[in-house]
């Protein structure tokens, strides 16, 4: 039982990753990640450190690549999570649509693997990596 509880609540995660990405606050990431997370982007190295993770997520949104007002949606789907004692992975795939309140468009597809810490507060990602294609 504790299982499929873990699994759920890992997936709620990322969905909530997403959800935060395109319409919440850079500020609640923090709340998704360990201090020690790490995080790399397609084409670039990894960024360790939850405070440099939210800085770079900071740069994407002024860019207007992402959040409020960036009109985009990120969809994850076929998701399969792994989960060993405190520790999980996951993998999944993502769809990043822009354009979304007048003419929807699929800009880019790709794959996300994801790691995960129990913490005291529950579950929280340790890194994630994610690939076109």
């Amino acid at each position: 039982m504790r299982q499929l509880v873990d699994v759920a609540e890992i997936g709620e995660l990322i969905v909530r990753m997403a959800r935060v990405t395109d319409e919440g606050d850079v500020e609640d990431y923090a709340d998704l990640m360990a201090a020690d997370t790490s995080w790399q982007m397609p084409g670039g190295d990894a960024v360790v450190g939850r405070d440099k993770v939210i800085a770079s997520a900071r740069e994407r949104r002024a860019g207007g690549l992402t959040g409020p007002g960036a009109n985009t949606r990120h969809l994850v789907s076929m998701l399969s999570v792994s989960v060993e004692g405190d520790r999980a992975s996951a993998r999944s795939s993502w769809q990043y649509f822009s354009q979304t309140t007048t003419s929807p468009t699929l800009s880019a597809i790709g794959s996300y693997a994801d790691d995960f810490a129990r913490t005291s507060e529950g579950w929280r990602f340790t890194g994630r990596v994610a690939t076109i294609g």
